[in-house]
């Protein structure tokens, strides 16, 4: 079985019975194949949540550059970015049974919090590849700073729009639309220097980190 039919059906399972198999066992004996069969492609099934929670964001984001490279309007950046977002809320409409399970909230918010580690690594790379200049922070005088500090940011965006979608429950999430190009405006128009101190701080700190 090929890993895109495993992650396929790991999916189905878990909207037909709302939770995990019992183990990999069961899930493998499910599929009519063997439990090493499985292991080949994923080594648990916090693997393939994860993996399901960076391919909305890849899809996501090979829907944007497509439209971007057929259309001149969207080389700014901010376009390109109100696109993914619009563009990535679609492919979770379309999968929001699924989402909520694998985003759960409560006492098992930690495990929301392991699926969308591969997706905060797809996301900041298309971030990255946008190569997105704010001069409000030409100040900084670290590359390495002003990229980990770009990144603090836009994924702390990136949660906060993907919470505020969760507890959307306009028509056709119609109000999460408006965040998004809200939200969007504001990050790219800031340019109050106390906020950006702080953004800065946090960056410094994330950047010290991740040496230690």
């Amino acid at each position: 079985m090929k890993k895109e039919e495993v992650l396929s059906a790991y999916a189905d399972y878990l909207l037909d019975h709302q939770e995990r198999p019992k183990s990999m066992y069961h899930f493998a004996k499910h599929l009519e194949i063997g439990e090493q069969d499985v292991y080949s492609h994923y080594a648990s099934f916090e693997a393939m949540e994860a993996s399901m929670m960076a391919q909305f964001v890849e899809n996501a984001r090979d829907l944007t550059i497509e439209q971007a490279s057929n259309d001149e309007s969207f080389a700014e950046q901010r376009t390109q970015m109100v696109t993914f977002y619009l563009t990535f809320v679609e492919v979770l409409k379309a999968n929001r049974s699924l989402v909520q399970l694998l985003l759960p909230k409560g006492k098992d918010q930690l495990q929301a919090w392991k699926n969308l580690k591969s997706a905060k690594k797809v996301f900041l790379e298309y971030v990255n590849s946008l190569d997105i200049n704010i001069e409000a922070l030409s100040f900084i005088p670290s590359d390495k700073v002003k990229e980990k500090t770009l990144e603090v940011a836009a994924w702390s965006q990136f949660i906060t729009i993907l919470a505020f979608w969760m507890n959307d429950d306009s028509a056709d999430f119609e109000r999460s639309d408006i965040f998004i190009e809200k939200s969007l405006k504001l990050s790219f128009d800031i340019s109050d220097s106390t906020i950006l101190h702080s953004i800065v701080d946090l960056g410094k700190f994330v950047t010290h980190h991740e040496k230690t």
